[in-house]
């Protein structure tokens, strides 16, 4: 299967892409400044050109684990994805963040995010 890893946000979106049968998982383009409605045509282009059997996206809860504003509008804007067509998969985003600076920090969440379906695939099967 082909996911496309989406950590979203106002600003920038990071974006990363795995392939199951092999586990390699690479970041994609950050998608930076877009309307919600280019991020969206963004979003079914790379669903096209990678082929994309599902979507994961990273749901930004509070670390008390409940929903927030940010998780609002990400949940806002995940509505607008599931008209797509593709499944989604959402991962508990909360600490996929990381600290270094010379490395884009959306797209590495966006490969974390990967990491963690595909581990739960692993877990599962």
């Amino acid at each position: 299967m082909h996911y496309l890893g989406l950590d979203l946000g106002k600003r920038r979106t990071g974006v990363a892409f795995a392939d199951s049968v092999s586990d390699i998982i690479f970041s994609l383009d950050t998608i930076v400044g877009a309307s919600e409605e280019e991020l969206v045509k963004k979003v079914f282009t790379l669903i096209e050109e990678r082929k994309i059997d599902e979507l994961v996206i990273g749901l930004p809860l509070l670390p008390s684990g409940k929903r927030g504003s940010q998780a609002d509008w990400a949940q806002h804007l995940i509505n607008k994805l599931e008209a797509l067509g593709t499944p989604i998969c959402l991962i508990d985003e909360r600490y996929t963040t990381g600290k270094l600076s010379e490395v884009d920090q959306d797209a590495a969440a966006a490969c974390k995010i990967l990491s963690i379906k595909l581990d739960q695939n692993t877990y599962s099967s």
